[in-house]
């Protein structure tokens, strides 16, 4: 499997991509430390962790490239994902869609960046309302 970032996206995503970081693709399946309960309204929902390099989380354990870096995923969401995907940045509406040739998998990848510790901050590790 390869993403390709366009080079709007990646213009997009600068300001978070740099060496002391590593990427997870989070598909939102209400499994792991960044899911508590999965996507309310069932759609397909992909996240665009940023984490400090050094960390490790059990969940994620496999990985594709990308024109930014290897992309850390949960091994057995590979159905989730295809062969040659796409992200790219609508400025129009401020979206990043990941898209294949088949078709799009999501119309806007959430990109949460919790690198210099913050994971301790975040609401994904509680329950929420949908």
């Amino acid at each position: 499997m390869y993403l390709t970032f366009t080079n709007e996206a990646k213009q997009r995503l600068a300001r978070y991509v740099d060496d002391s970081k590593k990427m997870l693709m989070d598909y939102d399946d209400g499994v792991g430390p960044f899911s508590a309960i999965g996507n309310c309204s069932l759609d397909d929902n992909f996240k665009l962790i940023f984490v400090d390099k050094d960390r490790n989380f059990k969940d994620f354990d496999a990985h594709f490239d990308s024109n930014l870096g290897p992309i850390y995923y949960k091994g057995y969401t590979k159905p989730q994902f295809d062969e040659q995907m796409t992200v790219r940045f609508n400025p129009n509406v401020f979206t990043m869609p990941l898209t294949t040739p088949k078709g799009t998998l999501t119309d806007d990848i959430e990109v949460v960046d919790l690198s210099n510790g913050n994971y301790e901050s975040t609401t994904m590790n509680q329950t929420h309302d949908c």
